[in-house]
């Protein structure tokens, strides 16, 4: 599963410039030998025609979910409306469709060569953070109810396991630049709750619960020091996540009913994507 941090982008001239250089690492058909061209992702196209807005919410629902798509009815409509009023040109919605892609880095790359301006307002924080939001809505279970006053035993969260840890990062996190949306966190959660999987179903159901993990947790009011430490996604397998919890205040919003209840909520209402046996 990719997060929005696997293509590490920028907002500046040189950072979106260099995501287009790696975006362009492909050297297309294998016909007559010609210098390489980038084919991640298409040409621009000169089009200034308004875009349709299903074609567009489809495309962006992909993008945002790293391709996994999302359940929630509303979540492309929701996408759309986000890329329209932070006032991304036509023309770079257009490109965003023909794309087709999962992966918000290449895109951006690929817009920069004819678009800086629409290029640095996808990768733009606010945008960001107002995906986020669509996010929140689609993949949150029953987000608007208390769910204190519900609270059950978590137990389809990860258990303590008897054993020694593993505390060494799965992912690069650098201490310096700080967590600004769930989306680069769902990579490194998936990877320490499914250290705790007892088989391959389990995995799968964290898997599917990404996305809705790392929205609860992002909305958490953790420090940044926790959400470093779970954007790494060391896979502990054994003892106890909360024991790892860097400070005393971030333990108690991991161990406080509501949290723990949003937890259990997103295992239990995932949905694992079948795969088709070979």
């Amino acid at each position: 599963m990719r997060t929005w941090r696997t293509r590490k982008v920028g907002l500046s001239t040189a950072v979106l410039a260099a995501g287009a250089v790696l975006a362009g690492c492909s050297s297309g058909n294998g016909g007559t030998a010609k210098e390489a061209q980038p084919s991640l992702v298409p040409s621009p196209t000169a089009s200034t025609a308004q875009v349709a807005d299903t074609a567009l919410g489809k495309a962006l629902d992909k993008l945002a979910f790293q391709g996994a798509g999302s359940s929630g009815k509303n979540s492309g409509a929701c996408l759309g409306s986000a890329v329209r009023k932070a006032g991304v040109s036509e023309k770079a919605l257009a490109y965003i469709i023909k794309a087709d892609s999962d992966d918000m880095g290449t895109v951006i790359g690929g817009l920069s060569k004819v678009s800086e301006d629409d290029a640095a307002l996808l990768a733009s924080r606010s945008l960001r953070e107002a995906f986020d939001g669509c996010v929140s809505e689609a993949v949150l279970p029953n987000s608007g109810s208390p769910k204190a006053q519900s609270y059950t035993p978590p137990e389809a969260a990860a258990k303590p396991v008897v054993g020694t840890p593993n505390p060494t990062p799965a992912y690069p996190v650098r201490a310096n630049q700080p967590v600004s949306s769930s989306i680069e966190l769902t990579k490194g959660l998936v990877s320490m709750f499914s250290s705790y999987a007892r088989d391959e179903s389990q995995k799968k159901t964290y898997a599917a619960a990404g996305q809705c993990l790392a929205t609860s947790v992002y909305k958490a009011g953790f420090s940044q020091e926790t959400l470093h430490f779970l954007a790494g996604g060391a896979p502990l397998g054994t003892g106890s996540i909360v024991d790892h919890v860097p400070n005393d205040k971030d333990k108690a919003i991991w161990q406080s009913p509501r949290f723990t209840q949003e937890l259990v909520d997103c295992t239990a209402n995932a949905t694992p994507t079948p795969q088709s046996e070979p």
